[in-house]
């Protein structure tokens, strides 16, 4: 069955890979498994920025977060995974970023932290201390977030010609 999700010309889609340095594995090649590890590697390499903080489970029943460079406040900071995490058993999960650079987390009953924090990702863990479900918070979190105030309800713009934040012109 052919795939039909609106894909363009074969041709354009190869051009599309080599213009971002994404080989795919030739036909026939010797070393399936070698030259599979490198196309997964491009693959990877051209998104990695994207990974970082990202949760993931490492196992059945542990949580770590991905490592990597993350703009926080302004600032641009490098997070470094520490060990897997045993989450609570029957209960969720929440997981964050806080301003010194670690990540910390707790139970849903006790709710998200009052003080600055940057929400990850959310867990689900049954009974027997298996994760059943993690969702990706990062993508709100990071267009939230922007020294604790919601930076898009204080834009305002006028036939693109000025831009205003808290009622003071920016320069952009």
């Amino acid at each position: 069955m052919a795939m039909t999700g609106g894909y363009p010309p074969e041709a354009n889609i190869d051009d599309y890979l080599a213009d971002r340095g994404i080989e795919l594995i030739p036909l026939g090649t010797a070393n399936f498994t070698g030259e599979y590890k490198q196309s997964t590697w491009g693959l990877l390499n051209a998104v990695d920025w994207a990974g970082a903080l990202g949760a993931y489970c490492p196992s059945p029943t542990t949580f770590n977060v991905r490592g990597g460079s993350y703009l926080f406040a302004g600032e641009v900071k490098t997070y470094a995974p520490g060990d897997a995490v045993d989450p609570t058993d029957n209960d969720t999960t929440y997981i964050w970023l806080e301003p010194d650079n670690t990540i910390s987390s707790g139970v849903d009953g006790d709710g998200w932290p009052t003080t600055e924090h940057i929400k990850l990702a959310e867990i689900d863990v049954d009974s027997d201390g298996v994760i059943t479900a993690v969702r990706d918070l990062r993508g709100r979190a990071f267009f939230e977030y922007r020294n604790d105030v919601t930076f898009f309800d204080k834009v305002v713009c006028f036939d693109n010609e000025v831009v205003c934040y808290d009622n003071n012109v920016v320069t952009v």
